[in-house]
This record gives structure tokens, sequence and C-alpha cells, in this order.
């Protein structure tokens, strides 16, 4: 069935969250690698901590307080100069190179996409017209509109609102697999682009196909 429209995540599916182990390197940390997985899982764990406990902080807030918490965990020490360029850096990242095809072959095709992102909408829509494609977007639907996260499912509403479909109608793309779970327990038909070979939730429902890359989405939508 071809989907009504297809719904992209921003952060990790399209945007390159590795791409800022070179400014955490710039900033002088010995291990860049460590610092950006800890930074995101905190950011990601913030995230969901506002969310059940109803004390909703925008992501870009979210981001600066993870930030100072990985440097205390790791003892980092970064001036005022250093920290706020790392956290405007998430506004920075290229996309993957499997992005601009895919959004260019399903416009192509008449296709609308869309992102639904945790960010907010001010620095997702920066960040998409720094990689160059926030033009081929319909439309950017953030998390602020509903004050929670997700897997949050009020959040995956917000893409049958706006375009008046039926979940089913929508194909969802996410490379997070817990994002992945949320969206499919939705009842989107969901895409989990699985980039760098890691392990699949055992929660149910499982996504309906798992992608290498975005060079296999057309043939599943």
């Amino acid at each position: 069935m071809v989907p009504s429209a297809v719904v992209f995540d921003l952060y990790g599916t399209i945007l390159t969250i590795e791409s800022m182990r070179t400014h955490v390197a710039a900033a002088g940390v010995a291990d860049p690698d460590a610092f950006v997985a800890h930074w995101r899982h905190k950011q990601l764990e913030y995230a969901w901590l506002t969310t059940l406990g109803d004390a909703y902080r925008d992501f870009d807030e979210l981001t600066a307080l993870s930030l100072d918490h990985v440097c205390n965990a790791l003892g980092v020490a970064l001036d005022d100069d250093d920290r706020a360029k790392l956290a405007g850096a998430w506004q920075t990242m290229p996309a993957y190179p499997d992005v601009a095809p895919a959004l260019h072959g399903l416009e192509a095709r008449g296709i609308p996409c869309a992102v639904l992102t945790n960010g907010t909408p001010a620095s997702a829509r920066s960040a998409l017209a720094a990689a160059g494609i926030l033009d081929v977007l319909a439309d950017v639907l953030s998390v602020d509109t509903v004050r929670a996260f997700k897997p949050d499912q009020r959040v995956y509403a917000l893409a049958t609102a706006r375009f008046a479909f039926e979940p089913g109608e929508i194909v969802f793309v996410s490379s997070n697999a817990w994002d992945a779970w949320g969206a499919a327990r939705f009842g989107f038909r969901v895409a989990w682009c699985n980039r760098f070979g890691r392990a699949a939730e055992t929660l149910s429902p499982r996504p309906a196909i798992e992608l290498r890359g975005l060079e296999e989405l057309g043939s599943f939508v």
C-alpha cells in the first residue's frame, strides 16, 4: 500500500548525532565517543523523566542540562563559551548521505514528508535548514505542542492530525528502536532504520520492516 505520508524522526535518523564527536573533541574532551554517548543517554533519560513526572522542559533546555550532567559525571571542565558551542552544535549536524535522495525520491512520487521531533520547532527547523533539507519537507512537527516527549502517544497523534490520515496510512521512519516501538504501538507502519546493526527491542509490536539505510525505504513505501 502506498502511504499517504511519510514521517521521520530527526536526531539520529536524519541528522548525525555521532558528528558531535568533532565538536566535543575540539572542546578538549579526551574520549569524545564516550562523552557523546553519555550525553545522548542522559538527554533521552531527562525527556522520559519529565514526561512521566508531568514536568515538561523543552529539548534545548534538557540538552543543556544533560551536558552539565555528563561534564560532572566524567569530570570534564568546560567554560561557558565551550558549553554554549556544544549545546548549539545540535543545530549544525549534517544529514546522513542517504537522507536527501530518499526525501527527493518520495517528493517525486507525490508523497508528502514531515519530521516529528523531540526538538523545539525553532531548533529543529534551524538544523534542517543547515542540513539543506528543510525545503523538501511538508512540515516540522514538535513535541512542544503537547508538552510531552516520544514515545508518549499524544506526540504521534500530531502526525495524524496534521495530515488527517489514519495511523495505518502513514509510514513512520526512525533509527531509534524505542521510538519505532512507540510509533508501531500508535498504529503507524514503521520502518526501523537500523544503520548500525543494533539490537531490536523485544517489546511488541515490532516495526513493519527493518532497513539498513534509507536507500531501502523506496521499496517499502
